[in-house]
């Protein structure tokens, strides 16, 4: 079977499960890549294509390209991560017998009345969606017939974060004593990540010896809370950093304080790192971890909740190990690269 996948939103996760599949004598996987760079991320036996960037739903160069290695590599399945690789996939194989399958990680609504989802997920040409949660199929199946969709959350290996936790680093500032908490994530314009009610939550602790760092991009809205609300002086806003993965080691707690995220790929790189985790209680997000187990839920937008659960492990050490261990347990059982194989295995082998 001849599978070729568009590049847009590969992540390590589908590079690792593409490298385990091209083992398989029964694949042969193609991947479609723009650079030196993205050629240089393949694992295993897959076999490079280069393509120019996707970077829009509709692309004369990108779907010329696509077109050619259909026909050219006998392609069975074309498989794209991204909304944008699969329209420009399916203008690709007008009028011959691929298959398309495409992704579906966040949560954000259908707009049905749209016409640009009819290029892509709404398509009736889509031969099969996976699903990153299970709350996500379930609104799919409002549009899509169920018999395309299926869940698989994406895998996690303690592999990589081998290297943060070799080299961990931290915010100036933050004391090696401190009760360190951090957030990661890109809330600029995103008000549902919830950065104004962990700010808030912070500040509703005011504990002299807690200290929070935020990494990622951010409104100046929320900045401009955490210097004028009680301790100012211990929120650290790193911004941008290509190296964020590098400063949870060192952190005490990972907290998620999002109205909605679907299945974050940041709650299991603490988890992975042996940073419990206190999260929203919201769909996709919530099956992470198992309450009181190996991390907390808090109902979202409720900074009160949050603050309560922050003070709970600052004054119960022995709890916030326990449930350290357990994070980075959860991740190794539940989470395997394998499972994720097999899945996708089991999948393009159904469509054949």
């Amino acid at each position: 079977m001849n599978i070729l996948v568009t590049h847009r939103a590969v992540d390590i996760a589908t590079y690792k499960m593409l490298g385990l599949l091209s083992r398989n004598e029964s694949f042969k996987i193609y991947v479609a890549v723009p650079s030196e760079k993205e050629k240089a991320k393949l694992e295993g036996n897959c076999i490079p294509l280069q393509i120019p960037s996707i970077t829009s739903k509709f692309s004369w160069k990108v779907i010329r390209t696509l077109r050619k290695y259909v026909k050219e590599y006998h392609i069975d399945i074309i498989f794209s991560p991204s909304t944008s690789g699969l329209s420009n996939s399916l203008f690709a194989t007008v009028g011959t017998n691929v298959k398309n399958v495409g992704y579906r990680g966040t949560q954000a609504k259908v707009k049905k009345f749209d016409p640009t989802y009819y290029m892509g997920l709404l398509n009736p040409r889509v031969d099969h969606i996976v699903c990153e949660t299970e709350d996500i199929q379930e609104y799919l199946s409002r549009y899509i017939d169920e018999k395309k969709l299926s869940v698989s959350v994406k895998p996690f290996d303690t592999a990589w974060v081998a290297d943060a936790c070799l080299h961990p680093k931290q915010a100036d500032g933050v004391p090696e004593d401190a009760f360190k908490c951090i957030y990661i994530g890109t809330t600029k314009g995103r008000p549902f990540k919830g950065l104004t009610y962990l700010i808030k939550a912070f500040q509703i602790l005011n504990a002299p010896n807690a200290h929070l760092v935020v990494i990622g991009d951010y409104d100046n809205s929320d900045y401009e809370l955490a210097q004028k609300g009680a301790g100012a002086e211990r929120i650290h806003f790193l911004w941008n950093r290509e190296d964020a993965i590098y400063f949870l080691p060192k952190q005490d707690l990972f907290i998620l304080p999002a109205l909605r995220d679907a299945s974050p790929r940041v709650v299991r790189e603490a988890m992975a790192c042996g940073v419990p985790c206190i999260v929203t209680d919201i769909p996709g997000a919530r099956d992470l971890i198992v309450d009181n187990e190996s991390g907390l839920l808090v109902p979202s937008a409720s900074p009160d909740k949050i603050a309560d659960a922050m003070r709970l492990l600052m004054n119960d050490r022995v709890k916030l190990q326990k449930l350290a261990k357990a994070s980075r347990e959860r991740i190794v059982n539940d989470f395997s690269v394998e499972a994720y194989v097999a899945y996708f295995d089991k999948l393009f082998v159904s469509l054949s």
